[in-house]
Order: structure tokens, then sequence, then C-alpha cells
């Protein structure tokens, strides 16, 4: 949200999108969708204060995934998962799909998913153990 309430700013100020793309803060595309929903929304207007985050985010909306980046493997995505937690290999795991359930896609495929999975697992926890030599 910072990026977007700096780009407002430097909209008020009168920047051109050449100038915010310049400065690394966002492409030159981005920056006119921007500009034009601020004109619609009168945040460009220097004496009313900038929009809250929330705000922001609401017009803004949610941005939908192209397809490209959803895996073929989302489909079998609960069955992955409780394979790996069952502690089956990655290989073993994109064998029984292929076998089993005619899965055409890559082991690759299968290896991001796993990472993910395993991403989004809590950390194990560890407690260092101090001790004088010879207890």
């Amino acid at each position: 949200m910072f990026q977007y309430r700096q780009v407002l700013v430097r909209l008020r100020q009168g920047d051109s999108d050449r100038d915010i793309k310049r400065s690394r803060l966002m492409g030159r595309p981005k920056a006119a969708e921007l500009r034009e929903l601020a004109a619609e929304r009168g945040w460009l207007d220097a004496a009313a204060p900038l929009p809250e985050d929330a705000e922001i985010a609401a017009a803004l909306g949610v941005r939908k995934r192209a397809c490209s980046t959803i895996s073929s493997l989302e489909p079998h995505r609960a069955m992955v998962q409780r394979w790996f937690e069952q502690g089956v290999a990655g290989v073993a795991i994109h064998a029984a799909l292929r076998r089993e359930h005619g899965y055409a896609g890559s082991y690759s495929a299968v290896r991001r998913m796993l990472s993910a999975i395993r991403a989004a697992l809590p950390p194990e926890a560890t407690v260092p153990l101090y001790f004088a030599p010879g207890e």
C-alpha cells in the first residue's frame, strides 16, 4: 500500500506517468490505471487528505491470477497434501497420479506444490541445550 500512497502523492504534485516510472515506483500502464481511478474517486485533490490504506485496497480490488499461474495439479491438491502428510516421496506421488488419475503434468509441478505445502507448515521448534561438560 505504501507504494500506491507514494504514487498518489506524486500524482497530486503533477508528476507524469513517465516520472513515476523513472522513480521505479510503478510502471506506466499501472500508474495510468491508478491515475484514472484516483480521478474518479477525487483522490487527486491536493486539499483533501489521502485515502486510508483500506479504502485504496477496496478500490483496487483483488487481482485475478493468470490462467498460466494456476497449477495443473490444483484439482489433486487435497490428495497430494494427504500423501505428503503420510510421508510419501514426490516421485512416488507423481507416479501414482500418472498411473491412477491420468495426470499428464510434469514432476516439477509436483515439486512446486510440495514446496508450497512445506512452506505453509509452521517451522519445527528447537530448544538449545546448555550444560557444562561431563554433566
